[in-house]
């Protein structure tokens, strides 16, 4: 087994200049002030990605001008394309040797590629229909390329910064706060930024939009990188190499992960199927147009929320018990939402807010559980491989995604949506798909984490970690 040491194998001081450090058996504390820098990589992602799961099927079928069975076709195809790369990126994070770590180098060298791939997606070039949808095939195959490469090392790096679970759970919180208040900020300032930068036309409001939102991200995403550690960054061993063929056969044997990875595609299943609905449901079904920024908005502060008050549930009842019970009771409040939809708007977004908090509960656990099963990987296989691990898990979260939102555009197409002509087909659809999903995807993750069983004996699995390392360096 290789021993788990600083990735750049230079001296102390050298490692905490770069941001790496040698491991220790001493559980170390990470600061509030690396904690909130995590949190800014989140941040930074989320202004493409609330981008594009909250306003892109509507930039596509409203702005961009093309069908909405086109459009759950790309989704599908390019999302699909773009998760099968993540294991390659992954295991290119796990080769990846530089003074700076094995994750960190691509929060330093990315986000600008990032940025500018992100605003190109928003753009309406003057070609004809055909053109226009090679050209959103080709600059959304790319971003989301580019985002696999910013995005899977930054997931990796939580699990390089600690081994304790009470750590990771609020990195895990800090980062779901990172990631709502990204959303937070698309939901409640694109349509108002849009109509000021456009003055009435969108199709020159959204990519300025889009470019205020990627500078700030590249800004956040070079706070991540100077300010978080990689303490747990394991360096391959010349003498013994392990094959990539037998990395994924042991990735697949890694039951922890394996029910994390599928707990992940049926979140994302749900984030896509409501995201991408709600805009629609909001003024089509609840004929409220105008609110629309208020319930997308609603919806990631619900989130940000559910991070905040994540630490104190997760502490006292476990990541994966905590999970199952904030799960269980959001799982009602959907159903609770079908008899509430011509009550008050009050009350109606309320339960819709109550629930979504919950969501981000379980969210927050997510993260940490998915960390732990790093050290599980190291414990059972003698390799921790964070970069395969966790590209194994975007990769399913990319699936889930693909398929929810591709899901509800062809479910708009095949009844016939069209925004110049809105039929009761089209509405009673509507209303299906936003009670529908998230009410099924829930149910089915609650399922999917009763056989997680990890929580009981990670503290075990860590001690002996610590043991094995002490005796492997004497």
């Amino acid at each position: 087994m290789s021993t788990p040491t600083a990735s750049n194998g230079g001296t102390p001081n050298e490692n905490m200049e770069s941001g790496v450090e040698k491991m220790s058996t001493k559980v170390e504390k990470i600061s509030l002030k690396e904690k909130i820098s995590y949190s800014f990589g989140d941040l930074a992602s989320n202004f493409v990605w609330g981008m594009t799961t909250s306003y892109l099927l509507f930039f596509y079928t409203d702005v961009f001008g093309i069908t909405a069975a086109a459009v759950g076709t790309l989704f599908l195809i390019t999302r699909v394309f773009d998760a099968l790369n993540d294991p390659v990126m992954g295991i290119l994070i796990d080769k990846t040797k530089s003074k700076h770590g094995k994750a960190r180098p691509y929060l330093l060298y990315l986000p600008i590629p990032f940025a500018i791939l992100s605003v190109l997606t928003f753009i309406t070039p003057g070609f004809s229909d055909s053109g226009k949808l090679v050209y959103a095939y080709v600059i959304y195959l790319l971003l989301g390329m580019i985002y696999t490469a910013i995005n899977i090392p930054y997931g990796a790096l939580m699990s390089m910064m600690t081994r304790d679970s009470n750590e990771k759970s609020q990195l895990g919180s800090f980062r779901m706060m990172g990631l709502a208040t990204g959303s937070i900020l698309v939901s409640a300032l694109t349509l108002p930024l849009v109509n000021l930068f456009g003055g009435g036309n969108q199709q020159v409001g959204f990519p300025i939009t889009m470019a205020v939102f990627s500078a700030v991200g590249v800004v956040l995403f070079y706070i991540t990188f100077k300010y978080c550690k990689e303490r747990y960054s394991e360096q391959e061993d010349p003498n013994n190499k392990i094959k990539v063929t037998k990395s994924i056969g042991n990735l697949f044997k890694n039951k922890p992960w394996t029910i994390i990875a599928t707990s992940s595609i049926i979140q994302f299943l749900r984030i896509g199927a409501m995201f991408g609905v709600l805009i629609y449901f909001v003024t089509y079904v609840l004929d409220q147009p105008a609110l629309v920024p208020l319930y997308l908005t609603l919806a990631n502060v619900a989130n940000f929320a559910g991070g905040a008050i994540a630490p104190p549930i997760l502490k006292r009842l476990k990541n994966r018990n905590g999970s199952l019970v904030v799960l269980a009771i959001a799982l009602a409040l959907f159903i609770l939402l079908i008899f509430l939809e011509n009550s008050s708007i009050f009350l109606f977004a309320s339960v819709f807010f109550l629930a979504n908090t919950l969501i981000g509960v379980s969210g927050s656990a997510n993260f940490a559980l998915l960390a732990d099963t790093v050290d599980y990987q190291e414990w059972k296989f003698g390799q921790r491989t964070e970069g395969l691990l966790y590209s194994a898990y975007s990769f399913a979260t990319k699936f889930g995604i693909a398929i929810g939102s591709a899901f509800i555009a062809y479910a708009l197409g095949w009844a016939g949506y069209n925004p110049a002509a809105i039929t009761g087909e089209a509405v009673s659809m509507i209303r299906v798909l936003m009670y529908a999903g998230p009410i099924l995807f829930t149910l089915l993750q609650v399922i999917v984490l009763v056989f997680y069983k990890l929580d009981n004996n990670h503290a075990q699995i860590v001690k002996e970690l610590n043991e094995r390392n002490v005796n492997t360096a004497v």
